[in-house]
């Protein structure tokens, strides 16, 4: 550039490591945004030992190591692969400790969530220079779009169909609810599709991947929309939009995402990690019209003062303020 910049701001990790000798040579202040685990060599801070997930928040280079071999979301993987795993996860351990001891050198982080701010302190990142700003959702997401793809009331699941994601567990817990149907709206492999038939048969509804302005549509079609993440979620962008749209988020507690910001019985009901409970509170969603209309009612204001992009936008000046103020 002819004339540097007065600041730079980074967008996720990718490219950071040059990012940040540039800016360093130049001495110009730099802001780095996370949105995803880069403490965790997997990206997920979770094993796949039950079909809940087991956290795992402590990374060694042993235990990715363990992950990359005998994590089963490598079951797929042929034995040859396996061994290959070994040298990948030695790689992807040294990446990840280089971008945590980068982090450190920059001028500010901004990440998305209190949850993944915890997770970048506790793998070594100076914690007072990382501040938290929610995403913001698309404005189109407040305006009814006045398309109903259904007569009955039914319940959504929306985004990466696949463990990870709960979908699992979004079709165990609607199967022990009788008759209400459950549509997915995104891409499914054929042994996720098996594994939710095996729960609801004929009451999973597979709509499959849809143009992105297209989702309102579905949200506001669908009576409540399910955010069963097993992973620790940075975010989770499903939840905001549906709230936007005034559609009722069932999520579980302690993993990121929907529990970091929503709270239970005034924007969202959460539930522990237990199948039987996260039925519950779906099942009063369709039994309490009082505290669905409640919820409607929180949830759509919440996201109004919280999600609109010229909201997170004046937080984001704020950063920039306050890091070119100590230069």
């Amino acid at each position: 550039y002819k004339r540097q910049p007065d600041i730079v701001l980074h967008q996720n990790i990718k490219g950071l490591v040059k990012t940040q000798k540039i800016c360093e040579r130049r001495n110009i202040p730099l802001i780095a945004t996370i949105n995803s685990n880069i403490t965790c060599p997997t990206g997920a801070h979770v094993t796949n030992e039950t079909k809940y997930g087991v956290p795992c928040l402590n990374c060694s280079l042993l235990k990715c190591v363990s992950c990359h071999i005998w994590n089963k979301r490598e079951k797929g993987y042929t034995k040859t692969k396996r061994v290959l795993s070994i040298f990948e996860s030695f790689a992807k351990y040294a990446l990840r400790n280089l971008r945590i001891k980068t982090l450190n050198k920059v001028d500010k982080i901004v990440c998305v969530s209190p949850s993944l701010r915890e997770r970048l302190a506790s793998a070594g990142v100076d914690k007072s220079k990382i501040e938290v700003i929610i995403q913001p959702v698309d404005k189109t997401f407040f305006n009814d779009p006045e398309v109903r793809h259904f007569e009955e009331k039914v319940a959504l699941f929306a985004g990466a169909i696949s463990w990870i994601k709960g979908a699992h567990l979004a079709a165990e817990a609607i199967s022990k609810l009788n008759d209400i149907k459950l549509v997915y709206v995104g891409g499914a492999g054929d042994r996720m599709r098996k594994i939710i038939r095996s729960f609801l048969k004929e009451r999973a509804i597979f709509v499959g991947r849809i143009p992105y302005e297209r989702m309102p549509e579905y949200y506001y079609s669908a009576h409540v929309t399910l955010f069963p993440s097993i992973w620790f979620d940075p975010h989770g962008r499903v939840w905001t939009e549906s709230c936007a749209c005034g559609t009722p988020v069932v999520a579980f507690k302690g993993r990121g995402g929907a529990s970091d910001y929503l709270k239970h019985e005034e924007t969202a009901l959460l539930s522990d990690y237990d199948v039987n409970e996260y039925a519950e509170q779906i099942k009063r969603l369709f039994e309490d019209e009082a505290l669905y209309r409640k919820i409607i009612r929180n949830a759509r204001e919440y996201a109004k003062k919280n999600l609109l992009a010229d909201v997170v936008a004046k937080k984001y000046e704020k950063v920039f303020e306050e890091v070119l103020n100590e230069q």
